[in-house]
């Protein structure tokens, strides 16, 4: 093999190792129906909630979401209520252990935590509401 070719070769390796080595990590997902507190994860800042709400029906939805303490149990906030179908991200600046509460009817939720780099977290502006 030449020299030059090798080269090229071990840059081409070196820059797809970086590359999926830089950027959102996918800590946990979690995905059901119904009311759920969810297993603790662990997870360091900055860090968003990706989340996704579906349904057969489109009345007497009901959804919420609260972010728990996975070492104490007690209640940090709620991050999301709603009575209709939808998705959204939210951001987070402290790291820890956590859990979820979900309490939903008639609803099929997926949510997924992902750790971001500084850089991809100063990139991320919420969406205004309408």
């Amino acid at each position: 093999m030449k020299t030059g070719t090798r080269w090229t070769l071990t840059g081409l390796l070196l820059l797809l190792f970086f590359s999926l080595a830089i950027g959102e990590e996918t800590v946990v997902e979690f995905q059901g129906d119904g009311n759920r507190i969810t297993s603790v994860f662990t997870v360091d800042a900055p860090w968003i909630l990706d989340w996704r709400i579906n349904s057969d029906y489109n009345k007497m939805l009901s959804f919420d979401l609260e972010l728990i303490d996975g070492t104490t149990g007690i209640l940090i906030g709620n991050i999301k209520s709603a009575k209709s179908l939808g998705n959204g991200v939210s951001l987070f600046q402290k790291g820890g252990k956590y859990r979820f509460r979900i309490n939903s009817s008639f609803i099929r939720w997926h949510l997924k935590v992902k750790e971001l780099t500084d850089e991809e977290a100063e990139l991320y502006t919420p969406r205004t509401t309408r």
